[in-house]
């Protein structure tokens, strides 16, 4: 054992701070998530919650100094509740203090346009002003989901060990040898192929082809001829 809750387990309070790496004695990298809205299941490939954009640039309505570690940000359309954005990143995304990226402590609640005090993990080291935009993003392990079709809406974060209950915590695989869903066995005919997500098939992985945008996630270590297959792999998301 290597952490407090077992990897195969879940629980329906959190037992590690989400986001947290894990390995075990073989070198196979684990990352602690929150599952999200829907029931996981055993061998699909997971990605962070989706994107909203309505976080992105938004404005920053008074100069903060050098030294501050509450930063007040001009809400976009979208309500922030409690906890929303604790562990994921706060980063000047234009103009002046560009650059400077932080962790999410804590933060308050609002509507659209209200003003959010976000607390973040360091001081600023570069003062802000007006001019300056600021995005913030959600912690990518809190509220994982299956990755979806047709669109990718956030990043691959892993593979689900077992079917994870709506809302509960556990772990996911990131990186060494795994196995996960294949949406078309056929294609892996030579056993070793990168593989990318898969956006024909929800949870799957599928040989990479070199297409704009794709990212290889890992690379197959068999050969397969059935459609939603188990394909043994080795994983390098994390």
């Amino acid at each position: 054992m290597l952490v407090g809750q077992d990897l195969y387990e879940e629980s329906a309070t959190s037992m590690h701070r989400i986001g947290q790496l894990g390995v075990d004695t073989w070198g196979n990298r684990y990352r602690y998530v929150k599952n999200g809205g829907a029931a996981l299941t055993t061998g699909n490939l997971l990605q962070e919650p989706a994107e909203d954009t309505q976080f992105n640039n938004m404005a920053v309505p008074a100069a903060e100094a050098i030294g501050q570690t509450e930063l007040t940000i001009t809400n976009g359309t979208t309500t922030v509740t409690a906890s929303m954005f604790d562990g994921g990143l706060l980063f000047v995304s234009y103009a002046t203090g560009i650059g400077q990226t932080f962790r999410i402590l804590s933060h308050t609640t609002g509507a659209s346009g209200v003003a959010i005090t976000y607390t973040v993990d360091r001081p600023l080291k570069i003062a802000l002003d007006t001019t300056s935009k600021v995005t913030v993003r959600k912690n990518p392990y809190s509220a994982v989901i299956q990755a979806p079709v047709t669109t990718q809406t956030g990043g691959v974060v892993g593979v689900a060990l077992y079917a994870n209950t709506i809302s509960y915590y556990g772990w996911i695989q990131s990186g060494g040898l795994c196995s996960v869903l294949a949406d078309n066995g056929t294609n892996f005919s030579n056993g070793i192929t990168g593989i990318s997500r898969s956006l024909a098939v929800a949870g799957c992985v599928k040989p990479q082809d070199g297409a704009e945008g794709e990212d290889v996630i890992g690379y197959s270590m068999n050969v397969t001829s059935t459609d939603a297959y188990m394909l043994a792999a080795h994983l390098f998301i994390d």
